[in-house]
């Protein structure tokens, strides 16, 4: 049976015996995530230091803490393959042309995602956390919720994941017409502000953590440009 010939039913089964197998990559991270636990918070608390201890509230926050890590490990380790699913069932009704650029978005976008995840690990939370945690030096016991920790940390890096989609957006807008390489030079200083805007949203109420996102946003979109103009080089004119 070719994809032609296949009814809007057969479709739907396809579609959610696709989804189910993207879930099923969900679930086993987030169960390995859950053996893991321990390491886990061990590995997102090092940020923190030794010196500002993490406290459970109650007698269930170990718990919820617990869940917390398995469910946010499930989506950073199984999103790609949720992807690739959709991926494949959308695959056959494109041209040959479309589902380069499909796999080319797919590919890059899990690259950036993973890229900003480790970029704010690894260079943001070290230098943004004792700046949070240094407002009040004295007369002020240092002291976090385990699981409200975790859900910032997360929180966090999933924001820079997302953050570093914009590459993928605008390039795809560039390809598909919907806005220009002269309009994005243009209208940068409205950019500016938009994405000021975007790392309010995304990160924690704070200045100091919207600039830490706004500023490499910034250079991504000056990427962006730079990648539309080599992809549309040698591209003929409507």
């Amino acid at each position: 049976m070719t994809e032609a010939r296949m009814t809007f039913v057969e479709h739907l089964v396809e579609l959610r015996s696709r989804l189910v197998k993207g879930r099923i990559a969900v679930a086993v991270f987030s169960i390995l995530g859950y053996i893991f636990r321990s390491p886990i918070l061990e590995l997102i608390r090092r940020p923190l230091g030794e010196a500002v201890p993490l406290h459970a509230l109650d007698i269930f926050e170990p718990f919820f803490a617990s869940l917390r890590i398995a469910l946010y490990t499930g989506l950073f380790l199984g999103l790609p393959f949720l992807g690739y699913q959709i991926m494949m069932f959308c695959l056959p009704a494109l041209k040959v042309k479309e589902k380069r650029v499909v796999l080319g978005g797919l590919s890059a976008g899990v690259v950036l995602l993973y890229t900003g995840i480790a970029f704010a690990y690894v260079l943001i939370l070290p230098l943004l956390i004792p700046q949070l945690a240094g407002f009040f030096s004295e007369g002020v016991e240092q002291t976090f919720s385990l699981k409200a920790y975790v859900d910032k940390i997360f929180r966090f890096i999933i924001a820079f994941g997302l953050g570093f989609q914009l590459p993928i957006v605008v390039v795809i807008l560039v390809r598909i017409g919907v806005v220009s390489v002269e309009g994005l030079r243009k209208y940068r200083k409205y950019m500016v502000v938009g994405l000021f805007a975007v790392a309010a949203i995304l990160t924690p109420p704070d200045l100091i953590s919207q600039v830490l996102l706004a500023v490499p946003l910034m250079v991504l979109y000056e990427v962006s440009i730079l990648v539309s103009v080599l992809l549309n080089r040698g591209k003929k004119p409507r």
